[in-house]
């Protein structure tokens, strides 16, 4: 067949209806004249019956239409053809037609499987190479630009450059199939060369041949492409959605070639996928300066921070982490605003880079209230001087036009080879929990007792929950003995805990640990359950039966099922609610006085009586006596030590009378010597409580005494 006669317009249309057909993942296609999609499953129906589909096939396109504007394709594959025909398109061998069906005005041209061509694969695999390439997540534009102008190259054996035209300078990005000197590095234009470039794609002209060799960035490639016998260029500018420039391609054409409408398309395609890929970059160094940066006062996010720390970590140097926050950052927002508490930390950020002793020293936001630092200098010798960078800052800072003075809190870990970045955060953390709870400026060092300490209360809580599930924790009793005569007049309930694991846990370590985890609730029921068991038991047994006491945390006080819970417990186990007190620690922190005196008064409807432990050490003392009717109060054992000083002699004295005055029982605690007790006595208690009477008993030993005592009046 003689190529002159099939006209590469006619072939472009061919090759772009089976680029059709394929992006349809369809075995074929309709179209009209006007290259539109039609309904295939109608034609289809017309032209095969079901049976009749060829077993080989690979694509069928349909040209439907206007029998006259096609009647010249027609005309030349119906009397030319004997078999394959083959067309030489871009210099590529192109099979077309395998073999023709004609059904009055349709035009069937089949494509079998095995003679498949290159140039459908080529299209085929770059259409996926490209979508790979967009898709890619770890590469930035340039590393994405060169692979499409690699891809370019493949699919029409060509040599493809693209222009980048950064904001600060302009980079040529090569294919993969230049291999000038092994260097495929971008170059950097002066800025003369860059505005240059600039106002060529502003002006939106077309780059030449001529001016092309002229232009130093493009020296190496432009001789290269010649060199391997390029003769024509194509120049394809590309710009972002608001009409900026984003740089241009260069794509040399080896072999001559004449432009075809199909071109336009294929640029424009193109422009459009470099301006993805462009959107993309965009918005990805957005989220980077957001991850990294903190927009609020200018300072490297702790993202960023943990970033650096890695490296240094890699690089062995050692150093410290300090955590910085101004003990007012709350007071100042809630009085000034969120904005200004942001400045407040800007502000600390550059004078903590000023006073640093070094200036590799890294600063970041680490909080909403903290900064986080980094310096390279030894953790002993920080300690050994006692010399903190905050203690420096003591000017005040300029807050809504207000000079404010401000305290600083800084917890410091060491940054050593044997520990693990994030340890070294958690401890500096730590030790400013423990700055925060220490008035005025305070710095608090972590040391590697304290990293034990942490370790003993994980583990503690860990071991405290299984206990709790199992209801292993056991209640021990200590009496409370009235003076007067000398008998257990009440008992107070007391949480042991023998760990199977941690051996004898003392309370004063289990007890905040459960207050912390939310867990104190759960185990004053517990308490609470095994008490009225017991005087329950008491009761069926006809013995006698006391008052005893249960100690109830703030949490659970204020709890809105603590009074109901209550109640159901009482009527559960048949309880007497006037052998139950519900002792108040003095400190718990009343400061609803409303909501307090509620409940205290629901607890004395109930029968139940109420004490006030540890009372005297707290920052309101005789102010409750004033506010809450208590059935007792439970003077604090640091008097009962001191009870042979003339001056507190005469404070407790004080308490004792006013307590008498509104009714009130007064208990003395940590009694633990007999001169002591005369002391008491002395002074009118009414009631001791201490190891020189009784330590605390497991409940059947606290049974045996109470039944001793009753024998023995």
């Amino acid at each position: 067949m003689d190529e002159s006669i099939v006209k590469q317009t006619d072939i472009s249309r061919i090759y772009r209806i089976k680029n059709i057909g394929i992006q349809q993942q369809r075995s074929f296609v309709i179209i009209d004249s006007t290259f539109k999609i039609l309904d295939y499953n109608i034609i289809f129906k017309k032209i095969f019956e079901p049976n009749q589909l060829p077993n080989n096939f690979l694509d069928s396109v349909y040209l439907q239409g206007n029998q006259e504007k096609h009647a010249q394709l027609m005309s030349i594959v119906t009397n030319n053809f004997t078999g394959p025909i083959e067309v030489m398109l871009n210099g590529r061998s192109f099979v077309v037609i395998q073999s023709i069906a004609l059904e009055s005005n349709t035009f069937l041209l089949v494509i079998e499987r095995s003679l498949k061509t290159q140039l459908i694969e080529s299209e085929l695999n770059f259409v996926n190479n490209i979508n790979a390439i967009i898709m890619q997540e770890d590469g930035c534009f340039e590393g994405k630009m060169r692979e499409i102008c690699s891809e370019i190259d493949y699919l029409l054996h060509t040599y493809t450059t693209f222009t980048y035209l950064k904001k600060q300078e302009i980079v040529l990005i090569p294919s993969a199939r230049f291999n000038i000197q092994g260097n495929r590095e971008p170059r950097v234009l002066s800025e003369e060369e860059r505005n240059y470039h600039q106002q060529l794609l502003t002006r939106r002209k077309m780059l030449e041949w001529s001016s092309l060799s002229q232009l130093a960035i493009h020296n190496e490639t432009f001789l290269y492409a010649v060199q391997h016998h390029a003769a024509s260029c194509r120049f394809i500018p590309v710009y972002s959605s608001n009409d900026e420039p984003i740089g241009y391609f260069v794509i040399y054409d080896v072999l001559a070639r004449q432009g075809d409408v199909s071109d336009l398309d294929f640029y424009e395609k193109l422009s459009r996928i470099v301006k993805l890929i462009y959107k993309v970059e965009m918005h990805e160094q957005q989220i980077e300066r957001l991850t990294y940066t903190d927009p609020s006062t200018n300072l490297p996010s702790y993202m960023q921070f943990l970033k650096m720390i890695k490296r240094y970590r890699e690089e062995r140097k050692n150093g410290v982490i300090k955590i910085i926050e101004p003990g007012e950052f709350s007071k100042i927002v809630e009085l000034y605003g969120r904005p200004a508490g942001e400045e407040l930390l800007k502000e600390l950020g550059k004078r903590l880079k000023m006073v640093s002793s070094s200036e590799n020293s890294d600063i970041a936001r680490f909080t909403s209230s903290a900064l986080i630092m980094y310096s390279p200098i030894e953790f002993q010798s920080i300690i050994k001087n006692k010399n903190s960078i905050i203690d420096h800052i003591n000017e005040p800072f300029l807050i809504e036009g207000q000079l404010v003075y401000i305290t600083l809190k800084a917890g410091i870990a060491p940054l050593e080879e044997t520990s693990q970045c994030h340890d070294s955060i958690r401890f500096a953390e730590s030790a400013l929990t423990k700055s925060k709870v220490i008035h005025g400026t305070q710095t608090t060092y972590h040391l590697k007792r304290a990293d034990q300490d942490i370790e003993r209360e994980l583990s503690i809580l860990n071991h405290f929950k299984q206990a709790i599930r199992k209801n292993d924790i056991t209640v021990y009793f200590q009496p409370k003995f009235e003076l007067r005569r000398g008998r257990i007049l009440s008992m107070e309930a007391l949480a042991r805990w023998i760990s199977p694991e941690l051996g004898f846990v003392s309370p004063a370590e289990f007890i905040p640990i459960a207050e912390n985890a939310g867990l104190i609730r759960e185990l004053e029921l517990q308490i609470f359950e095994k008490v009225l068991k017991w005087q329950q038991q008491r009761q069926y047994e006809g013995k006698r039966s006391i008052p005893i006491a249960v100690n109830i945390s703030p949490d659970h006080f204020y709890h809105p099922l603590f009074i109901p819970t209550l109640k159901e417990l009482i009527q559960t186990y048949y309880a007497d609610p006037s052998f139950i007190i519900i002792e108040i620690t003095e400190n718990m922190g009343l400061f609803d006085f409303e909501r307090a005196r509620a409940i205290l008064y629901k607890l004395r409807a109930l029968g139940i009586s109420t004490s006030v432990d540890d009372f005297g050490i707290g920052y309101s003392s005789l102010s409750y006596l004033q506010k809450f009717s208590f059935n007792e109060i439970k003077i604090d054992q640091s008097f009962s030590q001191k009870i042979d000083e003339l001056a507190t002699q005469t404070i407790v004295k004080s308490i004792i009378q006013i307590a008498h005055m509104l009714d009130m029982i007064v208990v003395a605690e940590g009694v633990e010597t007999l001169e002591q007790a005369i002391i008491l006595k002395q002074l009118k208690c009414d009631v001791v409580q201490g190891y020189h009477y009784s330590r605390p008993l497991p409940i059947e030993e606290a049974s045996n005494l109470l039944d001793e005592q009753r024998k023995n009046p």
